[in-house]
């Protein structure tokens, strides 16, 4: 279904790529790497264009017709790791322990530890449970989709994998669906100041505004400026707390899509 679901999304490789292109900065400068759930073999692209040599299991075989670049194996991802006697120096699973429940997720993760070699690296990467849009929508628009994990859980499941975890936490340049720029909610103080009025001009012009400035008008005038100037500091500074809040609010329902852990052998 994968292959089919791919196509119905429009999601092109190009996109992949650049989605996955983040994590090549854990990968080392030469070695075997694994993608379990390759699919048709964007990440193992940028793995071979980094110098390392390339090898990909799906149970997909309608996407790994798009794979002959490199070396890969349909077959179930689980019953893969068990039955293979080979060992690579990095493992990915990205975005594919959500298609797993907790049992088969935790087998997931301790079979990749298993065919590390000493000092490896897995890679792990998932939708992020943080997002609402992510959780609310795009999560389960993904038929093969089984339950989401936190980066939480997976740092136990490496944990229970006798693996060391080196780095997790939320992918920067994942998408955030935002529904508004975060940047129009900064309010600058840049509009004008009231302030008394005066009467530039000739010798005529500055004796009649003397007299005016001498009025009980002027002296009513100047409060009333005095009062508008302090109402729209007022509510200049409360849209100012309100925008803050409200980017907060932003901030953290809309995380980015996706996050990640990177744990190492022993």
């Amino acid at each position: 279904m994968s292959a089919d679901w791919y196509a119905f999304r429009g999601f092109d490789e190009q996109t992949v790529k650049s989605a996955r292109a983040w994590y090549t900065r854990f990968l080392p400068a030469e070695g075997r790497i694994l993608d379990v759930g390759c699919g048709r073999g964007e990440f193992l692209d940028l793995a071979s264009e980094a110098g390392l040599e390339t090898y990909g299991v799906d149970q997909d075989h309608a996407v790994l017709e798009c794979v002959s670049r490199h070396t890969v194996v349909g077959a179930e991802a689980l019953d893969y790791l068990q039955s293979t006697s080979e060992t690579f120096c990095v493992i990915t699973a990205l975005h594919v322990i959500e298609h797993l429940e907790v049992e088969d997720g935790d087998a997931l993760v301790r079979l990749c530890g298993a065919r590390l070699e000493p000092g490896g690296t897995l890679i792990l990467a998932t939708p992020n449970p943080g997002s609402l849009p992510t959780i609310s929508h795009e999560f389960w628009s993904d038929p093969t989709h089984v339950r989401p994990y936190e980066v939480d859980l997976l740092e136990f499941l490496c944990h229970r994998a006798g693996l060391d975890v080196q780095e997790s936490g939320v992918n920067p340049i994942s998408a955030q669906g935002l529904p508004v720029d975060l940047d129009d909610l900064h309010i600058e103080d840049t509009g004008p100041r009231l302030g008394a009025l005066s009467v530039p001009g000739g010798a005529l012009e500055r004796w009649l505004s003397g007299q005016v400035a001498r009025s009980r008008y002027a002296a009513e005038l100047e409060s009333a400026i005095h009062s508008l100037n302090m109402e729209l500091r007022h509510t200049r500074d409360e849209l100012t707390r309100v925008a803050a809040i409200l980017r907060r609010v932003l901030e953290v329902a809309y995380e980015p899509s996706e996050v990640y852990v990177v744990a190492r052998g022993r």
